[in-house]
C-alpha cells in the first residue's frame, strides 16, 4: 500500500508526466464532439447586411423592390401629368378656365353623356342634330324683325350646339375635341339664355307671354331630367326636348320684346 501511494505521488510530482496530462486535455477540449458541445451553448446572431448572413438574398430580395415602387411610383406620376395636360392640350387660351371649372366642379361641368352605340350616321343621330334646327330658325326670324343682337345670340347657340352635339357622337368619352365644344357652348347659350332673361325682367313677368313660361319651364325640367337618365335614347329624347323648347321660348321672348 505504501509502495502504491509513493508512485502516484512520484508520478503526480513528474513535470513529464504533468505535461502528458496537460496535452490529453487540450486533445479532449479540441475534440469535434467537444467543440459541438461548446458551440451549442453559444447564442449565434447574423448581421442582415453581412455578405455571409443567410438572410442577405431576403434583405437584398426587400431594397431591390422598394427601388422598383420607388420607379414605378414615379412613372405613374409622369403618366398622370401627361395625361392632365391632354385633358386641355386644344384649349387654348381657354385652358385657364377650363382648369378653374373642372376643380370647382370636381371634372363635372365638362363631362357629358355617353351616347353610344349612336353616331352622327345613324338615324336617332340625325335626328337629335336636326333639333339644333330650331335655333337656326328662330334666330333668323328675329333678326328679319330687327332684333339682329338676340336672333344673332340664338342662332350661334345652335352652330355652337350642332358642333358640340356632333363631336359628342363622333368621338365618344373622355375626348378634348368633346370638352371644348361644351365649354363654348356654355358660353354661347349663356349668353343667349342672359340676354333673354334681361328681356323678360325688362318686359315684366304681367306682359311676358304664358306660353313662354309653359314653355321655358318644360324645356328647364327636360333639361334637368338629362342629368337623371345621361345616357343613350333617354338622353336623345330630352335633350331633344329641351331644343326645341328653349328655342321656342327665346323666340317668344324675343317677340314680346319687339312689340
Amino acid at each position: 500500500m505504501r509502495v502504491f501511494v509513493f508512485l502516484t505521488l512520484a508520478l503526480a510530482s513528474s513535470p513529464s508526466l504533468a505535461f502528458t496530462v496537460s496535452r490529453l486535455e487540450e486533445k479532449w477540449v479540441s475534440h469535434p464532439a467537444s467543440l459541438s458541445l461548446n458551440r451549442s451553448k453559444k447564442k449565434i446572431s447574423y448581421n442582415p447586411l453581412s455578405k455571409s448572413a443567410p438572410n442577405r438574398r431576403y434583405h437584398t430580395n426587400i431594397f431591390a423592390d422598394n427601388k422598383e415602387a420607388k420607379k414605378r411610383a414615379s412613372f405613374q406620376k409622369d403618366i398622370g401629368e401627361k395625361l392632365s395636360l391632354d385633358r386641355y392640350e386644344d384649349f387654348g387660351p381657354l385652358t385657364p378656365i377650363a382648369e378653374t371649372i373642372d376643380g370647382l366642379t370636381g371634372e363635372w361641368a365638362l363631362s357629358y353623356a355617353d351616347l353610344s352605340p349612336e353616331t352622327p350616321q345613324t338615324m336617332a343621330g340625325r335626328a337629335f342634330l336636326a333639333t339644333n334646327a330650331f335655333y337656326a330658325a328662330a334666330g333668323i326670324i328675329l333678326a328679319m324683325n330687327g332684333d339682329w343682337f338676340f336672333g344673332g345670340l340664338t342662332e350661334l347657340a345652335g352652330v355652337v350646339s350642332f358642333w358640340y352635339h356632333y363631336s359628342q357622337l363622333e368621338f365618344g368619352q373622355d375626348r378634348t375635341e368633346v370638352r371644348l365644344a361644351l365649354l363654348v357652348d356654355y358660353f354661347t347659350a349663356g349668353a343667349a339664355l342672359i340676354t333673354g332673361g334681361f328681356y323678360m325682367i325688362d318686359l315684366g313677368i304681367s306682359v311676358v307671354p304664358f306660353d313662354a313660361l309653359v314653355s321655358g319651364g318644360a324645356g328647364i325640367l327636360a333639361l334637368s331630367l338629362c342629368w337623371v337618365w345621361e345616357f343613350g335614347y333617354p338622353y336623345l329624347l330630352l335633350h331633344s326636348i329641351w331644343h326645341i323648347l328653349s328655342a321656342y321660348t327665346g323666340y317668344l321672348v324675343g317677340q314680346a320684346h319687339l312689340a
